[in-house]
C-alpha cells in the first residue's frame, strides 16, 4: 500500500439532485465519524463494521448545519482504492455537501485531484493500467457496444490477453537464452519451427487488438459518413431523409450547398456523423470552390461514403470523376431519383432510391447497419484496445516480433533477445507493470475528481 494523504471528494456530481455523495480514502478515512453521530451519542470508531450502510446525523457544527446521512466503511485492502475508505451520502444540496466538505478538509483530510481514487487503486495493485483507463471510457463512452467492450477491459479481459503474450515471449526468450548459454547445443535449432510459429501466433493477437481500437474508437466516439455526389443529385434531400426533418435546404439550383453540414444520429446502435457535402464540380466561383475542397477533404477521411449519381440523366465527367476519386473508399453507390424515372440501368449502383419520396430509404439503412455492425462484431471479442495508447504501443510491439520472425535464422541470438526484451517491456508498460510518473500524469489527467 502507498504511503499518502487521506483524501475526499464527491463522487456523484456536486449540483442539486436527490443525493450526493462523497468518498474518504486512506489511513485517516474513520476520523470523518467524528462528525457524525447516532441516536444523539457520538460513535465509537472500534464499533463500525466493515460494509455495512448505517444511517447517521453529520454535524457541521461551523454552519450549524445537520442532515441525515447514509454511510458506509470498506475496510483496507477490501475496498477500490485498497485503502480505508468512507462513502458518506448527503441530501442533494451543494450548499450543504460544500459545507460538509470544509469540515472533513479540518480533519487534515486534503481534497482529492483528479482520477486520485483511481491512480491509488493502481498503485495499490487493486486494477492495473489498462483496468484503470477503462474506468474513465465506460464513463464517457456513447454506445451499448463502447460500455460494454470497456466493461470488458475494467473486467481484465485486456491483461488476461497481454499477460498471454507475454508469458509466450518469455518462452521464446528462455530458449534463445539457453542458447547462448549452451551454444554447442541444437536447442534454438530444434526449436526454431516452434518459435515461429509462437511468433506468428503473437502477430495475430497483436494484428486483432490493433484492428479493435479503430472498431471500438468508431462504434463508441461515431462513424463519419459523408454524402457525396456532384451538384443536384439529391445529397442534401438525403441528409433530410435519414434526420425525418428539413435540415438542409434542398433547391434545384446548382451548388446551393456551399458548406458541409453535418448531423449525428444512431444507425444500428452506433452513433454515426452524417456530413452533407456541398457538391463536386468544376467551379470559377472562389466561395463555391471553398466548399468543394472541403467536400474532397470530408471523403479523404470518411469512415463511409454515400456516392449519390442522378440516374434520371446519363452519367456525366463529373460522376464519373467521383467515381475514380471514391474508389477506394469504403463506399455505397446509390442511384436516386427513382420519382422521376424507373432507370436501374447503371450497373455501378448498389441500391436505387428516391430521397425525395422516401423510395428504398428503409433498404439503404439496411445496408448500412449491415456495414455498421462490422465494426460492432469486430469489437464484441472480450479484448480490445480502447485507447491510443495501447494502441501506438501494439504497433511497436508488433513491428519487433515482425522483425524477430524475418531474423530468427540470420540475426544473432543475442540481438534477437534484446528485441524480445524489447516487446516483454512495451507490454509491461500497456499494462502498468512498468511505468514512469509521466505514464501516470497521461493516464490519469483526463479523469474528473472523484475518479
Amino acid at each position: 500500500m502507498i504511503n499518502a494523504d487521506t483524501i475526499a471528494a464527491p463522487i456523484t456530481p456536486l449540483v442539486t439532485s436527490p443525493v450526493i455523495t462523497l468518498r474518504i480514502s486512506g489511513s485517516d478515512a474513520l476520523k470523518v465519524y467524528s462528525l457524525m453521530e447516532k441516536g444523539g451519542k457520538s460513535i465509537n470508531i472500534s464499533d463500525i463494521k466493515s460494509n455495512y450502510v448505517s444511517l447517521y446525523r453529520f454535524n457541521i457544527k461551523k454552519e450549524n448545519l445537520h442532515d441525515d446521512v447514509l454511510a458506509v466503511f470498506f475496510k483496507a485492502p477490501y475496498s477500490f482504492t485498497g485503502e480505508d475508505v468512507v462513502e458518506i451520502s448527503f441530501h442533494g444540496n451543494p450548499v450543504l455537501v460544500n459545507a460538509a466538505l470544509s469540515a472533513i478538509y479540518s480533519l487534515n483530510i486534503r481534497p482529492a485531484e483528479g482520477g486520485e481514487f483511481s491512480k491509488r487503486a493502481f498503485l495499490n495493485g487493486k486494477i492495473d493500467l489498462t483496468q484503470a483507463e477503462s474506468i474513465q471510457e465506460l464513463i464517457s463512452a456513447k454506445s451499448v457496444e463502447g460500455i460494454n467492450s470497456a466493461y470488458n477491459q475494467l473486467q481484465g479481459s485486456l491483461k488476461y490477453e497481454l499477460d498471454s503474450i507475454k508469458d509466450r515471449l518469455l518462452k521464446m526468450k528462455a530458449v534463445m537464452e539457453a542458447k547462448i548459454d549452451f551454444p554447442d547445443e541444437d536447442t534454438v535449432d530444434e526449436e526454431l519451427p516452434v518459435l515461429k510459429q509462437d511468433c506468428e501466433n503473437i502477430l495475430s493477437v497483436t494484428g486483432c487488438l490493433i484492428s479493435s481500437y479503430k472498431s471500438y474508437r468508431n462504434a463508441n466516439r461515431g462513424l463519419e459518413i459523408v454524402i457525396a455526389g456532384k451538384p443536384n443529385v439529391g445529397k442534401s434531400s438525403l441528409m433530410n431523409a435519414f434526420l425525418k426533418e428539413e435540415r438542409a435546404i434542398v433547391s434545384d439550383t446548382p451548388g446551393t450547398t456551399r458548406d458541409f453540414i453535418k448531423e449525428s444520429l444512431y444507425i444500428g446502435g452506433i452513433p454515426v456523423h452524417l456530413t452533407d457535402t456541398a457538391g463536386i464540380r468544376l467551379s470559377d466561383e472562389n466561395i463555391e470552390q471553398i466548399g468543394i475542397d472541403k467536400s474532397r477533404q470530408k471523403i479523404e477521411t470518411a469512415d463511409i461514403v454515400l456516392l449519390l449519381l442522378d440516374v434520371s440523366i446519363p452519367l456525366t465527367e463529373e460522376d464519373y470523376n467521383i467515381l475514380e476519386d471514391t474508389k477506394n473508399s469504403n463506399r455505397i453507390i446509390i442511384g436516386n431519383k427513382l420519382d422521376i424515372t424507373d432507370n436501374k440501368s447503371y450497373d455501378k449502383a448498389d441500391i436505387y432510391i428516391s430521397a425525395k419520396t422516401g423510395i428504398n430509404i428503409d433498404e439503404l439503412l439496411e445496408i448500412l447497419r449491415e456495414k455498421t455492425s462490422l465494426y460492432d462484431n469486430e469489437i464484441k471479442s472480450n479484448a480490445a484496445a480502447i485507447t491510443e495508447r495501447h494502441h501506438n504501443i501494439l504497433i511497436n510491439i508488433k513491428e519487433i516480433i515482425e522483425k524477430i520472425n524475418l531474423s530468427l535464422d540470420i540475426y544473432p541470438i543475442d540481438m534477437l533477445c534484446i528485441d524480445l526484451e524489447r516487446a516483454i517491456n512495451l507490454l509491461s508498460e500497456i499494462t502498468g507493470d512498468n511505468y514512469t510518473e509521466k505514464v501516470l500524469d497521461i493516464v490519469f489527467s483526463s479523469f474528473c475528481i472523484g475518479k
